[in-house]
């Protein structure tokens, strides 16, 4: 709670991004190292305060026409305050198709709420799977070059006839 009885909650605000929020998005996206491509702000859901924004997510539009939602990123002084979940159903909130997502294996499960189960990669359409080889393989690159290992990638669908929560 703030001094004036309101929560961080209630001071945030949870919109779809402006134009001028593409060079926070842009920055906020890479700051986690996430896929740094199609980062268009008329595809995203922000969180914002009058710090600033302190989370975003998008749903790609890919030219097979598949939808993924992506670029899920929470500021590191914003986490554990239940942003990420709120962008996510404002993302989805309006969804009547499929929708895909690719995750770290470790938080796969997380994603069951809202009717995300795990697929191989043979099983999505052509632009999901161009980015999550994009992913497996840069991703890798760069974590050893880190001198980490690799994060498992998977693969997630949200039947359209899911609903949130």
């Amino acid at each position: 709670m703030w001094r004036d009885g309101q929560s961080y909650a209630d001071r945030l605000s949870i919109r779809h991004a402006v134009e001028a929020d593409q060079t926070a998005i842009s920055t906020l996206v890479r700051s986690e190292h996430l896929n740094p491509l199609g980062l268009d702000w008329r595809r995203f859901i922000v969180a914002a305060d009058a710090t600033g924004l302190r989370g975003a997510v998008q749903l790609r539009i890919h030219s097979d026409n598949s939808r993924e939602l992506g670029s899920l990123v929470v500021r590191g002084d914003s986490r554990g305050r239940g942003i990420a979940s709120r962008l996510i159903d404002a993302r989805l909130a309006a969804a009547t198709t499929r929708v895909l997502m690719i995750t770290g294996a470790a938080f796969a499960r997380h994603y069951g709420r809202w009717g995300f189960r795990r697929i191989a990669p043979a099983e999505t359409p052509l632009g999901v799977r161009f980015n999550y080889y994009f992913g497996q393989i840069v991703g890798s690159l760069l974590s050893l070059l880190r001198g980490r290992r690799p994060k498992e990638l998977v693969i997630l669908d949200r039947d359209p006839r899911a609903r949130i929560g």
